[in-house]
């Protein structure tokens, strides 16, 4: 019996000898499979999370536009060309520069985007003429929802509505004479305004310098102040109203102003209205604009007047300062300039407007799905006058400064087949009285020369494409 217990412990003894080694084996399987089936478990939810997410695309306005939504970023390529072909009159000039010509207006490339914390960013590049041209470069800052706008860089110093509108989306080739004749033109500097998030009203302040491009020396600067209001009417329409005010002073080694226009198109840089150079510290300018917006049917109207703060003859200057060949006259001249337009699509499109500005129409039946696209006729009266009696006596200087007056009838049709392409054509009359070539044009005339009259007709085309 004894001996029997004996061999059962030994057995015993053995299995366990041999069963330990094989739990432990076990145990160390186990542990195994629960690794890789957690491993599993992980890479499953990551691919139902990728097979969940939404894949980046870009969306597509014109051009690709990369947006991460909750970082705060974004990215545009952006750009415009226009392409400029007609007939300038040449009423009896020496000049090689009237006649037919066709000429790249504007080869406009950039970006424009948002980057987090309310910041935006511009940059357009003018391209035409085989240099770099500075459009806007500028960085904003807007937080979401607030009507505080602040923008830094490159830009319009707030003048009127023609101005602070794309001339992408203007009714003609040019836009109204004041602009070209009174320089407003893009400066350095910057703005604080309030924009209303219900688009109803806008008030802008802003202090500008030289433009982009300019020397150490350029001392000159402007201040500048706009504002809108545009309520709505009716079913759809809207009207806007506007006003704005300009100081400016001229740079100090070259205080002059120098008022002049092209006769509504850039396809000559022959001015029939121009006051020549005048000597001045600067100048105040003061504009209104009125607008409205009735379903097909558009109207706007703007006035802007100048007050010239010129330097008397036998005025003397110290160190470098000087009046850079302007002429000097008997008092202070005053200029004015003003238009007014209407527009009807026949298409039944509106005209975009937003933020106290022009903005792109929508077309309603593109070209491609099954429509004409959008067409629109305008037209227009565009009066500018640079000239004024200072004291008695002969024209010239110092009494008289006969930069004559110039009056634009203007009609154009513009036909958008997609929201992006453009073509415009435009017939445009200037009925000219005065100015620096009266004398030659009318030299038979027995009227003094400030009251000799003449026109050109000018007919002209463009194609523009943006992106």
């Amino acid at each position: 019996m004894t001996k029997m217990i004996a061999k059962a412990g030994l057995l015993a003894a053995t299995m366990l000898a041999w069963a330990s080694p094989a739990a432990a084996q076990g145990t160390d399987v186990a542990a195994e499979i629960a690794a890789m089936r957690a491993k599993i478990e992980s890479l499953e939810a990551e691919v139902t999370a990728l097979k969940a997410a939404k894949p980046v695309t870009p969306s597509w306005k014109g051009a690709p536009q990369f947006e991460d939504k909750e970082a705060g970023f974004s990215f545009k390529p952006k750009g415009f060309v226009q392409f400029d072909s007609g007939y300038v009159e040449n009423p009896g000039i020496e000049s090689q520069n009237l006649g037919y010509n066709t000429r790249a207006r504007r080869l406009v490339f950039g970006a424009e985007g948002t980057l987090p914390g309310s910041f935006g960013y511009k940059a357009e590049f003018n391209l035409a003429g085989g240099a770099v041209d500075y459009e806007d470069v500028v960085l904003t800052y807007q937080p979401k929802g607030s009507p505080l706008q602040v923008t830094i860089g490159n830009f319009y110093p707030l003048s009127g509505l023609e101005t602070m509108t794309s001339s992408r989306l203007t009714s003609f080739l040019e836009r109204a004479q004041a602009v070209d004749a009174f320089g407003f033109s893009r400066r350095l500097g910057a703005s604080v305004g309030i924009v209303d998030p219900q688009d109803r009203y806008t008030l802008t302040a802003g202090i500008f310098n030289a433009p982009l491009v300019s020397g150490f020396n350029n001392d000159s600067w402007q201040a500048s102040v706009r504002g809108t209001f545009s309520p709505k009417v009716g079913e759809g329409g809207r009207l806007h109203f506007g006003a704005n005010y300009q100081h400016r002073e001229t740079q100090s080694d070259a205080r002059n102003f120098r008022y002049r226009a092209r006769p509504f198109t850039q396809i000559t840089d022959v001015r029939f209205a121009d006051t020549g150079a005048i000597a001045a510290r600067g100048d105040d300018i003061v504009g209104v604009e009125l607008g409205g917006i009735f379903g097909p049917l558009h109207v706007a109207a703007e006035g802007h007047k100048v007050w010239t703060d010129a330097y008397a003859p036998g005025t003397t200057f110290e160190g470098t300062d000087g009046v850079g060949g302007g002429a000097f006259y008997d008092g202070d001249p005053s200029f004015s300039s003003a238009y007014a337009e209407v527009g009807y699509y026949l298409t039944g499109e509106t005209r975009g407007y937003k933020g106290g500005r022009w903005d792109r129409t929508k077309v309603l039946n593109p070209v491609g799905k099954g429509g004409i696209g959008a067409v629109q006729l305008n037209a227009r009266i565009d009066y500018l006058n640079l000239e004024d009696r200072l004291s008695a006596g002969a024209v010239g200087a110092p009494r008289f400064i006969n930069g004559g007056t110039q009056t634009g009838y203007q009609l154009s049709a513009i036909w958008n087949p997609i929201d992006y392409i453009r073509f415009l054509l435009q017939y445009a009359h200037a009925d000219v009285e005065g100015g620096p070539s009266a004398a030659t044009v009318a030299a038979e005339s027995d009227a003094p020369i400030q009251d000799r009259n003449y026109g050109v007709d000018s007919l002209a085309v463009r194609a523009q494409v943006e992106f």
